[in-house]
Formats: structure tokens, sequence, C-alpha cells
């Protein structure tokens, strides 16, 4: 999840920046981006610590994760 969670975050500032992945590092990052398919729980509710409670525990350890990868999608959105 943190390689997509970089990912993510690189290709939205390359967005912000009007530009594509120009070093081997940029592209390196992009490269691993494997997306979600397998964790069904970014779909969970995530915006408050309360939400935790509805997390299964098998779960429950990539909350975190998920909580930071909304935030960044909400703070680099134009809109809801």
């Amino acid at each position: 999840m943190r390689d997509n969670i970089e990912a993510i975050r690189l290709a939205f500032r390359l967005g912000v920046a009007g530009r594509t992945a120009q070093t081997a590092e940029e592209q390196e990052i992009l490269r691993k981006y494997a997306g979600f398919g397998g964790l069904k729980c970014i779909l969970n509710d995530a915006n408050e610590l309360a939400d935790a409670a509805k997390w299964s525990k098998s779960d429950i350890e990539l909350f975190a994760p998920t909580v930071e990868l909304r935030r960044m999608i909400h703070d680099y959105s134009h809109n809801d």
C-alpha cells in the first residue's frame, strides 16, 4: 500500500507541475503502483478515528495508510 500511496502522491505533484516523470527515480516510483484490487478495505469509512471500530481485525493495520490516502486525494482534488 505504501508504494501505491507514494505513486499517487507523485502523480498528483507531477500533475500540479504540469510535467511527466522525467527522472529514473520518479519513473521507478510510478512503476511500483499496483492498484488496490485486493484491498477492499480502502472502500471502508476512514474519515475519523471512530471509523476504525468498524474495520475487521485483519484490515485494521491498513486503517492509518487509508486515512493518509484519502486525505491526500482530498487535498489534491478540486471538489468532492
